[in-house]
């Protein structure tokens, strides 16, 4: 038999140590994300929906080098989440005892989580490659896509959270999962999240994808959810692995 296979009943001391591994890899991308997002491709603050053709366009002949890089740092380091959510779907199938309801449900809305984070930095790249050598208008168009798709599909990751408050509330295991403080984060963070879904309304305000309900709250909310998702799933794995030494 395999020497990853533990005894009956326990979960092998390695994959403790590779769900360790995953739950960091969460706040590695974020931050790493962040930096070739917002540092690198100086695209912090958010580029105004109301701005025109002409200066949209200028922005990207101005820094279509630093969009650039900032893209290709933000592709390569959003792979890091792909751990990050398996450990995450591991522990929703510790609470659950298999695949449950709520176990599958994360995996299937994990699935669209990192496509989001890749997917719209495809179009920021183009719109940067050959700037100076289209219209005005369609960088703008190619710009517009790029935020309407990277604040607006915040559906999958308010079902995320929806499915982690429940595991919380629902958690009889022994060391517990999760505590209940954390489901209830998670309940927060979905309701602040909510506002991202209606930026393809907006134009100009609070509700705009750089205005603060749709862009800043939400943002800061997901920040402030994987640093405290990555705290508690190191807990919950500690936990488990001093009961079984």
């Amino acid at each position: 038999m395999s020497k990853l296979v533990a005894r009956a009943g326990t979960v092998p001391k390695v994959e403790l140590t590779l769900q360790r591994i995953g739950a960091w890899c969460g706040s590695i991308m974020i931050l790493l994300y962040g930096a070739s997002f917002s540092g690198v491709a100086q695209l912090f603050p958010p580029l105004s929906p109301a701005s025109s053709a002409d200066e949209i366009a200028a922005f990207f002949v101005d820094h279509k080098l630093w969009i650039r890089f900032g893209v290709s740092g933000a592709l390569l380091s959003a792979a890091l989440a792909l751990p990050f959510l398996a450990a995450i779907v591991l522990r929703i199938r510790r609470v659950e005892g298999g695949w449950g309801m709520l176990a599958t449900t994360q995996l299937m809305a994990a699935t669209v989580f990192v496509p989001a984070l890749i997917f719209p930095q495809f179009f920021l790249g183009v719109a940067a490659f050959r700037p100076d050598q289209r219209s005005a208008e369609l960088t703008q168009a190619l710009n517009d896509v790029f935020w309407l798709w990277f604040i607006g599909i915040v559906g999958t990751i308010i079902v995320q959270n929806v499915t982690l408050a429940i595991a919380a509330f629902v958690d009889t295991a022994e060391p517990p999962t999760f505590p209940r403080w954390y489901g209830y984060l998670n309940l927060w963070v979905a309701t602040l999240s909510l506002p991202g879904c209606v930026v393809v309304v907006f134009n100009d305000g609070p509700l705009a994808w750089n205005g603060v309900f749709a862009f800043y709250i939400p943002g800061l909310v997901l920040v402030i959810w994987l640093f405290a998702t990555t705290a508690v799933l190191l807990k919950s794995i500690k936990a488990e692995q001093a009961q079984h030494v």
